[in-house]
């Protein structure tokens, strides 16, 4: 595992990361804030509610922040009975939330904030390029810490599945990021060791944690302000170098410069190239209580396992309870 954390000033000084990053055959991507942008989106759509309320129901300005500021607030929790769907989960937030002469509205609301949402989730056009162009040369994993049911609603809603061959959800799991055991699952699906991949997170102390302590070839980081960068380098570093990156990302889209030589000069070509020529099934949910979709490429194609107890080999570690997003 590499220690040095690097933000690179061109393009070409990132031939040196060659020898690094050739190893790699897989890479693992974080959803929340590293693909999508969870915490910008979801105030934007809270924004746009917040106006509607004025405009076509007629709620005083402050009505209406109340309202919206609550259930920003609010909307993360999780239900008590894990067996609340999600629609009457959040409908009763948004009752919850609005002022008695509105709270007949919930049901009304809730559907044109959960639109709004997923047009702000969306994936931007030039990240999808990105994971296709990626996905020619490396096998793609999604880890994503959060509740099943709201972590696939957005895999479902944004169709994310089609970009990756593997992903999984800490919810589904007994463990989420930063235990390492989530990643030496993501590896046995694959059938990769950890040195032969790398994580893409905006969670020091998940992802890059995380990662680096499953011993992943590389870690990623890309902080969601330049402060946390400042932070990073001020820190003192003792009982810290877990949650140090390899390399530093200023946007998603500096992963091209990093790769850009290993797509042309890599036996990593040759590798998928192997595994394109197989017959890939369609993505399908794995027989069991937990959750795992699996697009069947693998760097040495084996059985699909399920979710529910993989074989894990390299550690036994508890996870904690926190997640990445609702």
């Amino acid at each position: 595992m590499a220690t040095s954390t690097t933000l690179p000033n061109n393009a070409s000084s990132n031939n040196i990361h060659y020898d690094e990053l050739s190893e790699i055959k897989a890479i693992f991507f974080d959803l929340d804030n590293t693909l999508i942008p969870t915490r910008s989106g979801d105030s934007k759509a809270c924004r746009e509610v917040f106006d509607i309320l004025q405009r076509q129901y007629g709620f005083a300005k402050e009505e209406a922040n109340y309202s919206t500021q609550n259930f920003l607030k609010s909307f993360r929790r999780c239900p008590d009975n894990s067996e609340t769907s999600l629609d009457i989960w959040r409908t009763h937030l948004w009752h919850e939330a609005l002022p008695p002469k509105y709270k007949q509205l919930a049901s009304t609301i809730y559907p044109i904030w959960l639109d709004l949402r997923y047009r702000h989730l969306a994936i931007p056009k030039e990240y999808v390029q990105l994971l296709q162009n990626l996905r020619k040369h490396y096998l793609l994993a999604l880890i994503t810490n959060g509740p099943s049911n709201a972590q696939w609603e957005k895999v479902r809603q944004l169709e994310v599945q089609q970009y990756f061959d593997c992903l999984l959800v800490s919810g589904d799991l007994p463990w989420e990021k930063p235990n390492p055991n989530i990643f030496y699952a993501t590896c046995k699906y694959l059938n990769v060791q950890p040195k032969q991949c790398c994580m893409v997170g905006d969670k020091l102390e998940s992802d890059i944690k995380g990662g680096n302590l499953a011993g992943l070839g590389a870690t990623f980081w890309l902080p969601l302000t330049l402060d946390e960068i400042e932070k990073l380098l001020r820190t003192d570093e003792s009982g810290l170098e877990h949650n140090k990156p390899t390399f530093i990302l200023r946007n998603l889209l500096e992963f091209y410069d990093y790769f850009s030589v290993i797509k042309e000069q890599s036996e990593n070509n040759e590798f998928l190239e192997q595994q394109q020529q197989q017959q890939v099934p369609e993505y399908k949910k794995c027989q069991s209580k937990n959750i795992l979709y699996c697009r069947g490429r693998s760097s040495s194609p084996t059985t699909t396992t399920t979710a529910t107890t993989p074989p894990i080999e390299f550690s036994t570690s508890e996870s904690d309870n926190s997640s990445d997003s609702i």
